[in-house]
Protein backbone atom coordinates (compact mmCIF):
# COMPACT_ATOMS: atom_id res chain seq x y z
CA UNK A 1 0.00 0.00 0.00
CA UNK A 2 1.83 3.24 -1.15
CA UNK A 3 1.11 5.86 0.80
CA UNK A 4 3.69 8.86 0.31
CA UNK A 5 3.19 12.20 1.30
CA UNK A 6 2.08 14.82 -1.06
CA UNK A 7 0.85 12.48 -4.00
CA UNK A 8 -2.42 10.41 -4.55
CA UNK A 9 -2.01 7.00 -2.78
CA UNK A 10 -1.95 3.61 -4.68
CA UNK A 11 -2.68 0.19 -3.56
CA UNK A 12 -0.15 -2.59 -3.80
CA UNK A 13 0.23 -4.91 -7.80
CA UNK A 14 -1.00 -7.68 -7.65
CA UNK A 15 1.53 -9.01 -9.80
CA UNK A 16 4.10 -7.40 -7.97
CA UNK A 17 2.78 -8.98 -4.31
CA UNK A 18 2.37 -12.07 -6.23
CA UNK A 19 5.71 -11.99 -7.75
CA UNK A 20 7.28 -10.75 -4.75
CA UNK A 21 6.45 -14.28 -2.90
CA UNK A 22 7.21 -16.40 -5.95
CA UNK A 23 10.93 -14.86 -5.50
CA UNK A 24 11.29 -15.07 -1.80
CA UNK A 25 10.05 -18.95 -1.97
CA UNK A 26 12.71 -19.42 -4.93
CA UNK A 27 15.59 -17.98 -2.98
CA UNK A 28 14.30 -18.85 0.81
CA UNK A 29 13.93 -15.20 1.77
CA UNK A 30 10.91 -14.03 4.15
CA UNK A 31 8.49 -11.98 2.52
CA UNK A 32 7.87 -8.72 4.97
CA UNK A 33 5.00 -6.90 5.08
CA UNK A 34 4.67 -3.36 7.00
CA UNK A 35 1.22 -3.32 8.16
CA UNK A 36 2.05 -0.31 10.96
CA UNK A 37 -0.72 1.47 9.11
CA UNK A 38 -2.84 -0.24 7.06
CA UNK A 39 -3.24 -3.06 9.97
CA UNK A 40 -6.29 -3.86 10.81
CA UNK A 41 -8.12 -0.92 8.61
CA UNK A 42 -8.00 -2.56 5.15
CA UNK A 43 -8.96 -6.33 6.52
CA UNK A 44 -8.87 -8.10 9.85
CA UNK A 45 -5.60 -10.34 8.96
CA UNK A 46 -2.82 -8.64 7.21
CA UNK A 47 -3.32 -6.00 4.40
CA UNK A 48 -1.87 -8.37 1.55
CA UNK A 49 -4.21 -10.99 2.70
CA UNK A 50 -6.66 -9.24 0.25
CA UNK A 51 -4.52 -9.83 -2.63
CA UNK A 52 -4.17 -13.53 -1.30
CA UNK A 53 -0.46 -13.42 -0.31
CA UNK A 54 0.61 -14.51 2.97
CA UNK A 55 3.80 -12.88 4.22
CA UNK A 56 6.08 -14.72 6.65
CA UNK A 57 6.40 -11.29 8.71
CA UNK A 58 4.29 -8.66 9.42
CA UNK A 59 4.99 -5.47 11.50
CA UNK A 60 1.96 -4.04 13.41
CA UNK A 61 2.24 -1.10 15.93
CA UNK A 62 -0.60 0.52 18.01
CA UNK A 63 -3.34 0.20 15.97
CA UNK A 64 -4.00 -3.73 17.55
CA UNK A 65 -4.40 -1.77 20.88
CA UNK A 66 -6.30 1.44 20.10
CA UNK A 67 -3.26 3.70 20.08
CA UNK A 68 -1.91 2.35 23.16
CA UNK A 69 1.99 2.58 22.74
CA UNK A 70 2.43 -1.18 21.42
CA UNK A 71 4.05 -3.40 18.56
CA UNK A 72 4.30 -6.65 17.30
CA UNK A 73 5.90 -9.21 14.95
CA UNK A 74 3.74 -11.54 13.50
CA UNK A 75 5.18 -14.55 12.00
CA UNK A 76 4.93 -17.92 10.05
CA UNK A 77 6.11 -21.18 11.95
CA UNK A 78 9.30 -21.18 9.87
CA UNK A 79 10.22 -18.24 10.65
CA UNK A 80 10.17 -19.13 14.71
CA UNK A 81 13.16 -20.25 15.35
CA UNK A 82 15.18 -17.36 14.24
CA UNK A 83 12.80 -14.82 16.08
CA UNK A 84 13.45 -16.91 19.27
CA UNK A 85 17.47 -16.72 18.79
CA UNK A 86 17.35 -12.54 18.61
CA UNK A 87 17.50 -11.07 21.71
CA UNK A 88 15.27 -7.80 22.11
CA UNK A 89 13.79 -5.42 24.63
CA UNK A 90 11.54 -2.89 24.27
CA UNK A 91 10.24 0.31 26.97
CA UNK A 92 6.59 -0.65 27.50
CA UNK A 93 7.07 -4.56 27.68
CA UNK A 94 5.81 -4.76 31.12
CA UNK A 95 3.18 -2.03 30.78
CA UNK A 96 -0.10 -3.59 31.69
CA UNK A 97 -2.64 -0.89 30.00
CA UNK A 98 -1.50 -1.75 26.62
CA UNK A 99 -1.73 -4.79 26.59
CA UNK A 100 -5.19 -5.00 28.16
CA UNK A 101 -6.10 -2.83 25.57
CA UNK A 102 -4.80 -4.83 22.56
CA UNK A 103 -6.84 -7.84 24.46
CA UNK A 104 -9.99 -5.77 24.20
CA UNK A 105 -9.07 -4.13 20.70
CA UNK A 106 -8.73 -7.72 19.03
CA UNK A 107 -11.85 -9.05 20.73
CA UNK A 108 -13.63 -5.98 19.10
CA UNK A 109 -11.68 -7.15 15.43
CA UNK A 110 -13.05 -10.63 16.11
CA UNK A 111 -16.33 -9.86 17.38
CA UNK A 112 -17.45 -6.89 15.50
CA UNK A 113 -18.68 -5.40 12.57
CA UNK A 114 -15.76 -2.25 12.61
CA UNK A 115 -14.56 -2.69 9.51
CA UNK A 116 -17.15 -2.57 7.83
CA UNK A 117 -18.51 0.37 9.79
CA UNK A 118 -15.64 2.17 8.73
CA UNK A 119 -15.50 1.23 5.10
CA UNK A 120 -19.27 2.92 5.15
CA UNK A 121 -18.34 5.70 7.13
CA UNK A 122 -14.97 6.68 4.92
CA UNK A 123 -17.00 6.18 1.93
CA UNK A 124 -19.80 8.33 2.47
CA UNK A 125 -17.60 10.72 3.38
CA UNK A 126 -15.81 10.82 0.31
CA UNK A 127 -18.48 10.99 -1.80
CA UNK A 128 -20.09 13.82 -0.10
CA UNK A 129 -17.05 15.60 0.20
CA UNK A 130 -16.19 15.32 -3.53
CA UNK A 131 -19.85 16.28 -4.29
CA UNK A 132 -19.41 19.55 -2.62
CA UNK A 133 -16.11 20.66 -4.14
CA UNK A 134 -17.49 20.06 -7.17
CA UNK A 135 -20.91 22.47 -6.99
CA UNK A 136 -18.49 24.63 -5.45
CA UNK A 137 -16.25 24.59 -9.03
CA UNK A 138 -13.11 22.56 -7.63
CA UNK A 139 -12.00 18.99 -8.09
CA UNK A 140 -11.13 17.17 -5.77
CA UNK A 141 -9.95 13.41 -5.48
CA UNK A 142 -9.81 10.96 -2.73
CA UNK A 143 -6.94 8.64 -2.99
CA UNK A 144 -6.42 4.82 -1.13
CA UNK A 145 -9.18 3.00 1.00
CA UNK A 146 -12.20 5.38 1.82
CA UNK A 147 -11.54 4.61 5.44
CA UNK A 148 -7.52 5.80 5.04
CA UNK A 149 -8.41 9.01 2.76
CA UNK A 150 -6.23 10.99 1.42
CA UNK A 151 -7.62 14.06 -0.27
CA UNK A 152 -6.16 16.27 -3.10
CA UNK A 153 -7.43 19.39 -4.76
CA UNK A 154 -6.95 19.19 -8.60
CA UNK A 155 -4.33 21.49 -10.35
CA UNK A 156 -3.05 22.73 -7.01
CA UNK A 157 0.45 21.14 -7.35
CA UNK A 158 2.14 23.29 -4.12
CA UNK A 159 -0.98 22.77 -2.17
CA UNK A 160 -2.33 26.49 -1.69
CA UNK A 161 -5.88 25.09 -2.02
CA UNK A 162 -5.89 22.27 0.10
CA UNK A 163 -4.44 24.18 3.06
CA UNK A 164 -6.97 27.08 2.40
CA UNK A 165 -9.00 24.61 2.77
CA UNK A 166 -8.59 22.63 5.59
CA UNK A 167 -7.82 25.82 7.54
CA UNK A 168 -11.15 26.50 6.92
CA UNK A 169 -12.48 23.11 8.03
CA UNK A 170 -10.06 23.69 11.21
CA UNK A 171 -12.27 27.30 11.95
CA UNK A 172 -15.42 24.73 11.37
CA UNK A 173 -14.76 22.33 14.04
CA UNK A 174 -13.46 19.68 11.87
CA UNK A 175 -9.37 18.46 11.55
CA UNK A 176 -8.70 17.41 8.17
CA UNK A 177 -4.72 16.99 6.78
CA UNK A 178 -4.06 18.71 3.26
CA UNK A 179 -1.11 16.50 2.54
CA UNK A 180 -1.26 13.37 3.96
CA UNK A 181 -3.67 10.25 4.51
CA UNK A 182 -6.37 10.39 7.37
CA UNK A 183 -8.12 7.25 9.36
CA UNK A 184 -11.73 6.81 9.89
CA UNK A 185 -12.25 5.39 13.59
CA UNK A 186 -14.50 2.58 14.53
CA UNK A 187 -15.71 5.45 17.34
CA UNK A 188 -16.88 7.44 14.63
CA UNK A 189 -21.02 7.70 13.88
CA UNK A 190 -22.63 8.98 11.37
CA UNK A 191 -23.31 12.04 13.11
CA UNK A 192 -19.75 12.71 13.03
CA UNK A 193 -19.71 12.65 8.78
CA UNK A 194 -22.53 14.90 9.07
CA UNK A 195 -20.73 17.37 11.10
CA UNK A 196 -17.78 16.79 8.22
CA UNK A 197 -20.14 17.47 5.58
CA UNK A 198 -21.94 20.68 6.93
CA UNK A 199 -18.34 22.08 7.70
CA UNK A 200 -17.45 21.26 4.18
CA UNK A 201 -20.24 23.39 2.73
CA UNK A 202 -18.85 26.55 4.60
CA UNK A 203 -14.79 25.60 3.35
CA UNK A 204 -15.46 25.23 0.16
CA UNK A 205 -17.57 28.16 -0.11
CA UNK A 206 -14.22 30.06 1.62
CA UNK A 207 -11.93 28.75 -0.60
CA UNK A 208 -13.80 29.79 -3.56
CA UNK A 209 -13.73 33.32 -2.32
CA UNK A 210 -10.43 33.57 -1.65
CA UNK A 211 -8.70 31.35 -4.14
CA UNK A 212 -7.77 33.92 -6.98
CA UNK A 213 -5.51 35.61 -4.15
CA UNK A 214 -4.00 32.82 -2.95
CA UNK A 215 -0.48 32.88 -2.17
CA UNK A 216 1.99 29.95 -2.20
CA UNK A 217 2.72 27.86 1.06
CA UNK A 218 6.34 28.76 2.27
CA UNK A 219 7.36 26.13 4.09
CA UNK A 220 5.69 23.62 0.80
CA UNK A 221 8.01 25.72 -1.78
CA UNK A 222 10.00 22.60 -2.99
CA UNK A 223 6.59 21.50 -4.42
CA UNK A 224 6.52 23.99 -7.06
CA UNK A 225 10.51 23.35 -7.76
CA UNK A 226 9.21 20.02 -8.45
CA UNK A 227 11.53 18.42 -5.73
CA UNK A 228 9.01 16.06 -3.80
Amino acid sequence: FKHDAFIDQAPPNPAYARRARELCDQTGALLIVDDVRAGLRMARDCSWSLLGIEPDLSTWGKCIANGHPISALLGAEKARSAAASIYVTGSFWYQAAPMAAALETLRLVRDTDYLERIEALGDRLATGLVERAAAAGFGLRCSGPTQMPLYLFDDDPDLRKGFCWVSQMLARGVYMHPWHNMFICAAMTDADIDQALDAADGAFAALKQQAPGLAPVEKLAFLSAGQR
